[in-house]
């Protein structure tokens, strides 16, 4: 009987921490790549920003980015403001994002990181089944540091 519940002990210590290592291991990849581009300075950069969602076609177009000294100056080449543009992030920002998305246990989660700076470039959550279009991605590409 002791050798049975040993076995039982061992068998379920093993699936509970694969378990819990999955999900420590998801979380350190985020601050894994947020603690490289954190290590890199850069406070100026642009970037291409794609967001893909089910709204208006001038949303989504594609839209150049100027950030100096982490905040946004510039989307297309005119002066930011969020009441004109809607709100777009820096990629401290979308960092932030990415861990709020994460605690609302989205059933779709899909992040790709630049391998050389760490910022990510590609960034897909669907929070739940049961509404429909608030699924949301954003590509970033084309960037360009200013040291």
């Amino acid at each position: 009987m002791r050798p049975l519940l040993l076995v039982i002990s061992i068998v379920s210590s093993i699936l509970l921490s694969c378990t819990k290592n999955t999900e420590v291991v998801l979380e350190d990849k985020v601050s894994i790549q947020e603690q490289k581009w954190k290590k890199q300075g850069i406070t100026d950069y642009a970037f291409t920003l794609q967001i893909s969602c089910y709204c208006m076609s001038e949303y989504t177009f594609p839209k150049a980015i100027v950030v100096k000294n982490n905040q946004i100056q510039s989307v297309d080449g005119v002066a930011y403001a969020d009441s004109e543009f809607g709100t777009f992030m820096t990629i401290d920002e979308f960092f932030e994002y990415i861990k709020n998305q994460r605690l609302e246990n989205p059933i779709v989660e899909s992040l790709e990181f630049d391998s050389m700076y760490g910022f990510p470039t590609y960034i897909y959550f669907d929070i739940s089944e049961m509404i429909a279009d608030e699924e949301i991605g954003y590509t970033l590409t084309d960037f360009i540091p200013n040291r």
